[in-house]
């Protein structure tokens, strides 16, 4: 399948999935259809600066910063795992329930959080990649220096989205935001954006490791 056809059809799950979920989900979980919009938006302008041409750099990094901006939304998803707690899984027994609709509502949230990370993941690198290319007078060793930068941003994007409960549309009043985010510094957040990195690190290496697969055969 071509890189065209594959781009397609991952807009095509997105959007059957956000209509779905608002439409049927209306329960504890019916957050999962804005928090997998926030998510897809950075995977949708990822497309953009991977594929587009763009005549001057101006532009492209204009929307490389806003895709930065929204990219945490597409990780933050996996913190959204502690919710399956609100499924009461455990039955009195103590065992996990046979139940239905708990495990539906545990596809549609570790699937739509391991699918927005993994393919927010693969288009963060490329285009980690052509903002090297972008940039003046570059070395072409310090992508790993720009990696880890990059998760080290995303880790304290995540922090704020999770802890603060402030995503990114809340960057159109920054009254509201000003003070909470001068405020989160401490050495916990840093434990937690540190984790949060070492998340990203093992994604990557995964991602890394198929790609050596595939090639190998």
């Amino acid at each position: 399948m071509s890189e065209r056809a594959w781009r397609w059809g991952i807009r095509l799950f997105f959007w059957v999935y956000i209509g779905l979920t608002a439409w049927l989900i209306q329960d504890a979980f019916s957050f999962l259809a804005f928090n997998t919009l926030l998510a897809y938006i950075p995977i949708e302008i990822g497309f953009w600066l991977q594929y587009h041409r763009f005549r001057w750099p101006i532009v492209f990094w204009l929307t490389a910063l806003v895709w930065l901006l929204f990219y945490p939304n597409a990780p933050y998803i996996l913190t959204d795992f502690f919710h399956l707690s609100l499924l009461r899984p455990y039955g009195f027994s103590g065992l996990i329930r046979n139940s239905l609709p708990l495990w539906t509502h545990f596809l549609l949230l570790v699937g739509i959080g391991l699918i927005s990370a993994g393919v927010a993941q693969i288009g963060s690198e490329r285009i980690l990649q052509r903002m090297l290319a972008y940039w003046p007078n570059r070395r072409h060793n310090c992508l790993p220096v720009v990696r880890l930068a990059f998760y080290i941003l995303v880790g304290i994007g995540i922090y704020i989205g999770r802890f603060l409960r402030l995503h990114t549309f809340y960057l159109l009043t920054p009254d509201l935001i000003w003070r909470p985010i001068m405020q989160m510094w401490s050495w916990h957040m840093a434990g937690f954006v540190g984790l949060m990195v070492i998340l990203q690190y093992i994604i990557w290496a995964l991602m890394v490791y198929g790609r050596q697969t595939k090639r190998s055969d």
